[in-house]
């Protein structure tokens, strides 16, 4: 077996849960255990990564390593400062709208 292969088949064996959310690539890559000698080995899909899936993993795009975090889709922004402000997922940005026609509608009760 190669050191390839053999990395793979590791990785699989540690991160990948048929029953959990995303395919084995994407469980793989989305892997936040920095610890691991084989972490910046790991094999990395080419495939986006939902936002939805980091949520289901509660997985902050920022603890992803560059070159996963380059895969999330759609990107995560971030809300005013990029160093102490939380990623706006979909979540939150609906949060955010909802709150914001409750200003807007007490505005216009005005």
């Amino acid at each position: 077996m190669s050191l390839r292969k053999a990395v793979n088949a590791k990785c699989l064996e540690c991160t990948y849960d048929p029953f959990d959310v995303g395919t084995a690539a994407q469980q793989i890559a989305v892997c936040i255990d920095s610890d691991c000698p084989l972490h910046p080995l790991r094999p990395i899909t080419t495939r986006r990564l939902p936002i939805s899936l980091l949520e289901a993993y509660k997985v902050d795009p920022l603890t992803l390593d560059d070159r996963a975090r380059g895969l999330v889709y759609p990107s995560a922004t971030y809300a005013g400062d990029a160093q102490n402000s939380p990623p706006v997922t979909a979540e939150r940005e609906l949060q955010t709208a909802s709150q914001s026609d409750r200003f807007d509608a007490g505005l216009s009760d005005a």
